[in-house]
């Protein structure tokens, strides 16, 4: 009679007598992630630690040799486990992780809408398959290549909980769409790590997931994983979310970006293109490159998105429409119709040509409420700290204290503002340009404005034109490093004159 498995992290794995069940907490139980158990840099050993620190308590009939790198065939079946949700289908080896690859799409309605667990970490391929700064050093002729889980005309559509653990070594080489570790899902994935991992694909890929639809999520998770496209809808974490009538919404939750992204349209440092879709507490620790619509979170935001309490820390380059948290943010025709952005910071380098900004590149029809950026902004046309190019929108609670640069229609806060409301904000860096360039806007079409501020530099206005509404005020450095001046711009902001070099910052990056 085999003994039971325990799996225990840091330990030796041990085989003693156990009950004939398995101990598996459901989604909600286990939100210890990946995510929440890695620093905000990369380790040594690239973060793929594995476990989250969990006692497994496996059936004594789970079957599987933990750590053997793959070896390319297909497991007949799981460890063990009947999919339902307290008894997941539980995922030991490379092999079993591949059955689940070909039941899904293979379609097979007897796996459809299970649950399923890992229980150890997996490698898909041994040794380095990237080196530190995300080159390709694995043969490429000898790797084991993965198949995503889901495909382009199907969608994993169950839940999968990785519990904490690294999935390793995977190698996706193709021009085909949908890739990652999953391909598709219109379900849930939460809880791992993609590492060390090298995926080059057409449209819709991600070191995550390729494309999800529908209701899906994708929540504490990590990719460390190179992605490259040749295709539109690229993300480090996700590709692409698909919209699906009616009413549905994705979410994508508490995940992190340290692998380099580069493809050429609808680029994301965690998610290329979206709408109907919910982000939250996302980051991007790494290079993102597009030609168009790129950006350190998204590539591109379409009709009721939000994006709250998410931060970019890589540098940022495109061509049109770049931008440090989202490259396009908006939607025709009515003001609102876009989503809400909450509490987003850059500090990146933002670098590109046309509507270029240190938060978001073009941003139309949106309510916009704490942004800071502190990245320096580089561009021709609307080129702005905090917006390249905003229209019809609502803006509060924001500043910059980087340098901005550009030809034509450059600012501090925005390049180009054009019928829209803000108020409470503020800028400190200098802004050059050639024409219509200001402190606080290059551009200022009928816009309603209140309490902007702006750091004054010799005779520089803050304004390159103001046609119709709203006025600035200039500050000295010493007024505005002080308390006063954080009452002055309102309750979102406070004071600690050990952060942001003594400027106030937003009360919400302090939490």
């Amino acid at each position: 009679m085999r003994k039971a498995l325990f799996v225990i992290l840091g330990m030796v794995a041990m085989f003693v007598a156990c009950s004939h069940t398995v101990s598996a907490s459901s989604n909600d139980d286990e939100e210890k992630s990946s995510a929440e158990n890695s620093s905000d840099s990369k380790g040594s050993d690239n973060g793929s630690s594995g476990s989250n620190g969990s006692e497994e308590v496996l059936n004594e009939d789970c079957v599987g040799e933990l750590g053997k790198p793959w070896d390319g065939t297909t497991a007949k079946d799981f460890a063990c486990g009947s999919g339902t949700k307290l008894s997941p289908f539980i995922i030991l080896t490379a092999e079993q992780l591949a059955h689940l690859s070909f039941v899904v799409n293979a379609n097979d309605k007897n796996f459809s809408g299970k649950y399923y667990k890992l229980a150890a970490d997996i490698k898909l391929n041994d040794g380095k398959v990237i080196d530190d700064k995300g080159g390709l050093v694995g043969d490429s002729a000898k790797l084991h290549k993965w198949t995503p889980i889901g495909n382009s005309s199907i969608a994993f559509d169950g839940t999968f909980d990785g519990n904490g653990h690294t999935i390793s070594g995977m190698f996706i080489n193709t021009t085909s769409s949908h890739n990652g570790l999953f391909g598709n899902s219109s379900g849930t994935v939460s809880n791992v790590t993609v590492d060390n991992s090298w995926v080059t694909g057409g449209k819709f890929t991600g070191g995550i997931i390729g494309n999800i639809s529908g209701t899906a999520a994708v929540t504490n998770s990590i990719n460390q994983a190179t992605i490259i496209g040749t295709g539109d809808g690229v993300g480090g974490v996700v590709g692409n979310y698909t919209f699906v009538c009616c009413n549905k919404i994705g979410t994508v939750k508490n995940v992190k970006n340290y692998g380099m992204v580069s493809a050429l349209k609808y680029v994301g440092g965690v998610i290329g293109s979206a709408q109907d879709i919910v982000i939250s507490e996302a980051e991007n620790h790494t290079d993102i490159s597009g030609s168009s619509l790129t950006g350190g979170i998204a590539g591109n935001l379409g009709k009721n998105s939000k994006l709250s309490n998410s931060r970019n820390f890589g540098n940022v380059t495109g061509n049109e429409s770049v931008g440090g948290i989202i490259g396009n943010y908006g939607y025709c025709c009515s003001k609102g119709a876009a989503g809400d952005i909450t509490n987003i910071e850059n500090s990146g380098k933002i670098e590109g040509k046309e509507y270029v900004g240190g938060i978001v590149g073009k941003n139309e029809n949106s309510t916009n409420k704490g942004a800071a950026n502190s990245g320096v902004v580089n561009g021709k046309k609307y080129v702005g700290g905090l917006f390249g190019y905003i229209n019809n929108s609502t803006t509060n609670s924001i500043y910059n204290t980087a340098d901005v640069s550009g030809s034509i229609n450059v600012g501090g806060i925005t390049g180009y503002n054009q019928e829209g409301v803000t108020s409470s904000a503020y800028s400190t860096g200098k802004v050059d340009g050639d024409s219509l360039v200001g402190l606080m806007i290059g551009y200022n079409y009928n816009t309603t404005m209140a309490d902007y501020y702006y750091l004054k530099q010799g005779d520089q206005e803050p304004f390159g034109q103001n046609n119709g509404g709203g006025v600035a005020t200039p500050k000295t450095e010493t007024e505005m490093k002080s308390a006063d001046f954080a009452k002055l711009l309102g309750d979102d902001f406070v004071y600690d004159s050990g952060l942001n070099a003594g400027y106030p910052i937003l009360a919400w990056e302090k939490e």
